[in-house]
């Protein structure tokens, strides 16, 4: 089997290449994805028998600056990639976003409600999935929330570093997610490309790829700080104080509540934040140590 992978150093595509490193992991010197045009001509011409869309637009607040960067990538690279993996008749698997929802409801989100994105962010990843699903047959689309990871830039890590420089953390108290260990998707993602038969796996079409108990902002910042200190990577366990959303504005609205409702997934694959977070913090203390030994 011949796997491209869209992406190369995200979190998504780090632990994809971990995983699965006989994959092509192509990346921005490799695919320009602002480019849908000779984005579609590589990978006709790589003829691959699986694809993974792990690459994406994800600077939420700068897409509110950038509409034109995020819809190429976002709408118009699913689509080129929908349309080769159509022409060469395999599947292909998209990474979308909670952010699809407006949060109005205060239930979670089933796979089949209504959608209406609030910013643009997630307007453009609304029209990746209509991209995939209309042009592919063969597709997974994955919807996931608030991804973190030992890899790259993310919530857990900002967190981190915040609770070492201050007294106290205020973080959002009024919105509601599903935290998602990067790990955790990259093995649904990999047990489809490399099942014998990928739809009997899990059916083809639109999935909630997350799972474990919601929390809002503040109470995840409270459980990286506690698991940080347990770990030894704060001194302090520093209070996390709510504060609602209208005190820490940003350019980009986000919604309310956007827990996704999930399951169905391939037996032993059960998403799990709360032991993918303390993997990661484990990770870190151990980097942490070593750089600390290696400069002493």
């Amino acid at each position: 089997m011949s796997v491209i992978v869209l992406g190369s150093t995200g979190q998504l595509a780090t632990h994809l290449r971990e995983l699965m490193p006989q994959a092509r992991f192509m990346g921005r010197a490799d695919a320009d994805l602002s480019d849908a045009a000779a984005l579609y001509r590589k990978l006709v011409d790589a003829r691959p028998s699986f694809i993974v869309n792990a690459a994406a637009y994800t600077a939420v607040d700068r897409a509110e600056s950038e509409p034109a960067l995020a819809w190429a990538v976002n709408a118009d690279a699913p689509a080129a990639m929908a349309r080769a993996a159509a022409k060469l008749d395999v599947p292909l698997v998209h990474v979308s976003t909670d952010y699809v929802f407006g949060g109005q409801s205060g239930e979670p989100w089933k796979v089949g409600d209504p959608v209406a994105p609030i910013n643009l962010y997630g307007r453009t990843k609304l029209a990746g999935e209509l991209a995939v699903s209309t042009l592919c047959a063969k597709h997974w689309i994955l919807r996931t929330s608030w991804v973190f990871s030992e890899h790259g830039a993310n919530f857990v890590k900002t967190m981190l570093r915040l609770a070492a420089q201050r007294p106290e953390l205020r973080v959002v108290n009024d919105q509601k997610g599903i935290p998602t260990y990067a790990r955790d998707l990259a093995r649904l993602i990999v047990t489809l490309a490399t099942a014998p038969s990928a739809n009997e796996t899990m059916a083809y079409g639109l999935h909630h790829a997350t799972g474990g108990p919601a929390v809002t902002w503040r109470d995840f910042a409270e459980a990286i700080v506690d698991a940080g200190y347990r770990h030894g990577l704060l001194a302090t366990r520093v209070p996390v104080t709510g504060i609602p959303t209208s005190q820490f504005p940003t350019p980009a609205r986000r919604p309310a509540n956007s827990v996704l409702a999930s399951g169905g997934f391939p037996a032993g694959l059960e998403f799990d934040w709360k032991g993918g977070l303390e993997r990661v913090i484990g990770i870190l203390k151990e980097t942490s140590t070593r750089s600390g030994s290696a400069g002493n």
